[in-house]
């Protein structure tokens, strides 16, 4: 019957989602309901629910079509490094959540790159000129993201073997690059150690932590065609060199929808560690349709396989961290109200203040973890050797109108 009304349950049941969820829809105006003379509990128009399911289960799906189209999931190019499949992540066929518990950044970019060991030797360090001292100076007291801004081009345009397309010189440059951005991230002398130990060093984490940064480093390698990598790849079609993809790349990260929003979600940590309710202030923030930044993510429906990897890693690294069990709090709370699970931009930033690191740290593991995956694609690219030019799908004015 159109006009049946419906109790909480049976509304809840009809859209297939919790009651946390139903409540959250309400609050959102996109559901109404009403007061029943005689009854404590409210009612929802069963014409109300199915139109809600349909627009949500079928209008969702075509409006996706219709207006994401030059948006998320395109344009689709071919690859062989990364593949994302039934909520599983895998490098080059490897699952990289088994990975991220066994193998350094330095193994992950070897098996993306698809090189041996020579690339990384010891004395395969980026120049340090004069005129990138000078540099390295200036930056001294920016933050570790914003070093690294600065000190990428003053070394772009001093390492001048990294012009050569020579594939084996391209591997090279690639550690160059890589080991530049961990010294700039550690305001610490440029080092051939393993991404993970150097940071550890300078941010001074036990050894029995340690490993929490290598699986965060190498969880966040590559994630297919994400912004920052799809900036990457289109700068190298170009033909720049590794240098100038990696800037490509890092600009786009730096961005507050992409591993910008790390900031975002410590910022919310930051709000809601002292709260007294901390469901009702996040109620609030949905009623208010405020964003909460660091759930969900549209690759995973069930839930971000990178960060379900980090959380058991936390748990059985620092099962009594009282950072770590307000986390999980904050996580239950968020899902019980909008039926979504942590992604990797929470729990990289749960790392950061469960091991005390500085400001910004989530962000950099993610930078210096996804530098493997720019210069990944930046090789897959060049060795295609096609140009990435989309066309435009025109929405303005026609001519003579």
């Amino acid at each position: 019957m159109a006009n049946e009304l419906l109790n909480s349950r049976e509304a809840a049941r009809r859209l297939g989602v919790s009651a946390a969820t139903l409540y959250a829809y309400v609050s959102r105006g996109l559901l109404r309901s009403e007061a029943v003379e005689g009854r404590r509990e409210r009612r929802y128009r069963a014409d109300d629910v199915a139109r809600l399911k349909r627009r949500r289960d079928i209008g969702r799906k075509a409006e996706s079509i219709a207006n994401h189209a030059l948006d998320f999931g395109t344009p689709v190019l071919e690859s062989a490094l990364t593949l994302i499949e039934d909520g599983r992540l895998f490098y080059r066929g490897r699952d990289a959540s088994d990975l991220a518990r066994t193998v350094s950044l330095e193994d992950a970019a070897r098996l993306l790159w698809d090189c041996d060991d020579r690339p990384f030797a010891e004395s395969n360090l980026p120049p340090l000129s004069v005129a990138l001292r000078r540099a390295w100076l200036a930056a001294a007291t920016l933050a570790p993201v914003d070093r690294c801004l600065v000190l990428l081009p003053a070394a772009a345009a001093l390492d001048h073997p990294s012009w050569v397309e020579d594939r084996s010189a391209m591997l090279e440059t690639g550690v160059r690059v890589l080991r530049l951005l961990a010294a700039a991230v550690t305001a610490r002398p440029l080092s051939a150690r393993p991404v993970h130990e150097q940071l550890a060093a300078a941010w001074r984490v036990k050894p029995a932590h340690a490993p929490l940064l290598r699986a965060a480093l190498v969880l966040s390698a590559d994630h297919e065609f994400n912004a920052s990598a799809f900036a990457a790849r289109v700068v190298a079609s170009t033909g720049a060199n590794l240098y100038g993809a990696t800037m490509a790349g890092l600009a786009a990260l730096n961005g507050p929808r992409h591993g910008g929003l790390t900031r975002r979600v410590a910022g919310l940590f930051d709000d809601l560690r002292e709260t007294r309710d901390l469901d009702a202030d996040l109620a609030q923030r949905v009623r208010d349709r405020v964003f909460i930044p660091g759930f969900g993510h549209q690759l995973y429906p069930d839930g971000d396989v990178r960060a379900a990897t980090l959380l058991a890693l936390l748990r059985e690294t620092v099962p009594d961290s009282p950072e770590l069990a307000f986390a999980e709090r904050l996580a239950a709370a968020v899902e019980r109200l909008i039926d979504r699970k942590p992604n990797i931009d929470f729990t990289t930033v749960v790392v950061q203040r469960v091991l005390g690191l500085p400001r910004d740290s989530a962000l950099a593991l993610f930078l210096l973890g996804r530098t493997v995956g720019w210069i990944a694609h930046a090789l897959e690219q060049s060795a295609h050797g096609a140009l990435i030019r989309p066309r435009a799908r025109y929405t303005g004015p026609r001519p003579g109108g």
